[in-house]
Order: structure tokens, then C-alpha cells, then sequence
């Protein structure tokens, strides 16, 4: 009840300023889902279905051409609350870099910072870089980030770059960067370094990589991710053992997606969707390893409008077992609507 009335005031209050200052331009977009999920594991080892409803109110706030700040607030099922997901403010007073400040998203993997969840080709990102956001090297965090963005308008500039410095709470905090170089406008190659310290009673510094090339044309796309790091939970641990604590975990993924106009009365646009990864959590120990398969379309009713159906499919295995399980493998099935 106290969430709902912050985020009732804060509403009203953002309306307020609106009317207030009408010189101050105040944008509202977001997006809603509800979805239904089926999980390929017996009923004793937790339930197998799963329905869900999730959603994101974002405000973009204009004070002029230099100087914008954002609200985004999230609300799902599972916690059925809202959070204050983000709260930022970018200065663009200079030609190839502009300024973010606040709780923002850490630069590391395309699937992360260069794409939001309403706009995946898939319902879920990939296994191996959920697992990598897990452990630190993706999430939010309030940071002082200088980035630049490639445009089209300015082709004599073909780079894409990210610098962040980051801390929370919990004495966690690092750098991470990003740079890329874009062969032409659909074409993109580019490489991730992110170094944390996580302190403590047990402190720990990891370091993460990320490689990716991305080919986003209009009507197809194809990304390909590598990524590599120390598991810094793990390393802890073998720490306490009196092992190595160093833990290398490393990870792939290719997605690919293609778009089919079909402009039909009700179905306007198809767009069949195909992810192959793996996830390695040692690799001292490849016997334990992760295979993932996403197979998916997503069903367009408008450009704003569309389900989507994914085949989320995973062979686990680790050194105890000859064969490979599916046990956390799942099917969803969503609706998805952005405004």
C-alpha cells in the first residue's frame, strides 16, 4: 500500500510540473506484458506453470536541447509492487560525448545496453549474460558514465563508446567500458572491459570481457556474443576452502531474427526468431556446462501490439552425468504492448 502511494504522488507530482512549466517538455512511454510459462521440471521440484504480468512507466523530462533527465518505474507480478527502477540526468553539451548521471545501467554485452527487454527479439536475454548480470557485470548501479552513440548524421565519426564509474551500497564498485566501431549503419563490432571490487568481509576483484558484432539491418538482425570473466561468488568460496580462487566462466550466444510483412487484416508482420548459446561456470570443469536453444516468433497485430512465443530450450549437464538434462527448460507465451 505504501509503494502504491508513492507512485500515485509521484505521478502527481510529475503531472504537476507539467502543468507548471509548460515551456518543459515531459514525455510518457512504456510498455506492459503478460505472459504464460511452462517449465519441462516435476511438480516436486517446484511448480511447472507460471503465469506472470510485468510493466514499465518511463518519463523522458526536456529542460532544453543540453539538458534531459529520466524516471523509470517497474511493477511484475512477483513482487506485485512498484520499484524505482532508474533515475537519471544526461548533459549533451559536446559534439561526440554526452553525460549521464544516476542510477543507471552498467555498459557490458549488446543484449544489455544497447537493447531494452520490450525490444528483444526474444522474451528473456540469453542465458550466459543473465548469469554474467548476476554475478556484477550488468544491472544498475548509480555511476557518472561519458558516452557517445554512432549516428548516421555524422558517418565521419564510426564509433560507438562507453566509460562508467560505478558504486552501490554494498562497497561494490569499478569501471566498466565499451567501444565500437560501425563498418556502415547495420554494421557494428564491439569490445566490452568491466573491472569490479566487491568489498566486504571477504573483498574480491573480478574483471569481465564481452566481444560482439552486430549486423541490425531494417528487416533482419543477427548478434553474435562472447563473454568471459571471474566469478567472483565462486571465487569466494573457494577462498574459504583454501582453493584457487580465481573462477573463469565464459559464454557464447547468436541470435538471429528476420522480419515477414505480411499485411494481413489482422497479423501484419511475422518475425520467426532462432538463439544458440552456451554457458561454461568453470572452465577448469567443462564437463559442466549449459546448452541453450530459443526458438520463437513473434506475431505483430500492430508495430506496438504483438505475441510472442519462445521455445526456450536447455541440455544441462555437469561431470556427475553421462547424458544431458532438460529440466529447466520452458516455453512462454506473451503479450506484449509498448506505448
Amino acid at each position: 500500500m505504501k509503494t502504491l502511494k508513492l507512485f500515485i504522488i509521484l505521478i502527481a507530482a510529475i503531472l504537476l510540473i507539467t502543468d507548471l512549466h509548460k515551456a518543459q517538455e515531459i514525455k510518457f512511454e512504456g510498455w506492459g506484458a503478460t505472459g504464460f510459462k511452462y517449465f519441462a521440471r516435476n511438480r516436486l521440484n517446484g511448480a511447472n506453470q507460471e503465469t506472470y504480468f510485468e510493466g514499465k512507466l518511463q518519463a523522458e523530462i526536456k529542460f532544453n536541447k543540453q539538458i534531459k533527465a529520466q524516471l523509470d518505474l517497474r511493477g511484475n507480478s512477483t513482487d506485485r509492487s512498484v520499484n524505482f527502477r532508474e533515475f537519471s540526468v544526461k548533459f549533451e553539451f559536446f559534439k561526440y560525448l554526452d553525460i549521464k548521471i544516476g542510477n543507471i545501467k552498467r555498459p557490458f554485452g549488446y543484449h544489455y545496453i544497447e537493447t531494452s527487454r520490450e525490444d528483444l527479439s526474444t522474451i528473456d536475454r540469453n542465458l550466459a549474460l543473465d548469469r554474467f548480470n548476476e554475478l556484477g557485470f550488468g544491472g544498475r548501479s548509480v555511476s557518472l558514465m561519458g558516452y557517445y552513440k554512432y549516428s548516421d548524421k555524422r558517418p565521419d565519426f564510426p564509433f560507438t563508446y562507453y566509460a562508467s564509474l560505478f558504486t552501490n551500497n554494498s562497497q561494490n564498485y569499478g569501471f566498466a567500458g565499451r567501444f565500437g566501431f560501425h563498418f556502415d549503419d547495420d554494421n557494428a563490432l564491439s569490445l566490452n572491459f568491466l573491472l569490479q571490487q566487491q568489498g566486504g568481509e571477504e573483498p574480491i576483484n573480478t574483471n569481465g570481457f564481452a566481444l560482439d558484432y552486430a549486423l541490425d539491418h531494417k528487416d533482419y538482425k543477427a548478434i553474435l556474443e562472447f563473454y568471459y570473466a571471474q566469478d567472483p561468488v565462486e571465487g569466494v568460496i573457494r577462498r574459504l576452502q583454501n582453493k584457487d580462487e580465481v573462477v573463469n566462466i565464459g559464454g557464447a550466444a547468436l541470435t538471429g531474427s528476420y522480419e515477414i510483412d505480411t499485411d494481413g487484416e489482422i497479423v501484419k508482420k511475422l518475425e520467426p526468431v532462432l538463439t544458440a548459446g552456451v554457458f561454461l561456470p568453470d572452465f577448469d570443469n567443462t564437463d559442466n556446462h549449459v546448452i541453450q536453444t530459443i526458438i520463437g516468433v513473434n506475431i505483430y497485430f500492430h508495430k506496438k501490439v504483438l505475441a510472442r512465443l519462445n521455445g526456450d530450450i536447455r541440455f544441462t549437464k555437469n561431470e556427475f552425468n553421462t547424458d544431458y538434462s532438460t529440466k529447466e527448460s520452458r516455453m512462454i507465451l506473451e503479450v506484449l504492448v509498448k506505448f
